[in-house]
């Protein structure tokens, strides 16, 4: 499923998804310090934005630091990577930007593990998580 297949089914089935445009402006910054986003990561952003998924099921970030939620000595382990989504309960999505955007995830260590044959994408992820529930 693309992008819109994926977020329009999951619009429908968590009617209480919260989420909020990104300005075109943080668009071009973020391709800016972030070269080679993937296409359909920036489509995400571009035409549906961030945040909740239902009430509170999962969070969808707009390429957060690790700073910004782990201790500097972590983050700094998990340099070049990019955070995209949360569950709420100490896992989080994210990107390896520095290595050909690799997915994957950081656990409760703190180390980001690739998904590589489990989900190839974020959106990958989301379809089978909310739609395919695979959870």
């Amino acid at each position: 499923m693309n992008v819109d297949e994926v977020m329009s089914q999951i619009l429908t089935s968590e009617p209480a998804t919260s989420l909020v445009p990104v300005k075109p402006e943080w668009l071009t910054l973020a391709d800016e310090e972030y070269p080679g986003m993937p296409e359909q990561l920036r489509r995400l952003y571009s035409q549906f934005g961030y945040g909740t998924i239902g009430e509170s099921r999962y969070m969808i970030h707009c390429l957060l630091d690790p700073s910004e939620i782990y201790d500097s000595a972590t983050a700094e382990t998990l340099s070049g990577v990019v955070i995209v989504g949360d569950d709420f309960a100490g896992n989080c999505e994210a990107y390896d930007a520095a290595n050909s955007w690799r997915f994957g995830s950081i656990g409760e260590s703190g180390e980001f593990k690739p998904y590589d044959q489990l989900y190839s994408s974020f959106i990958d992820f989301l379809e089978r998580w909310f739609i395919n529930d695979d959870t």
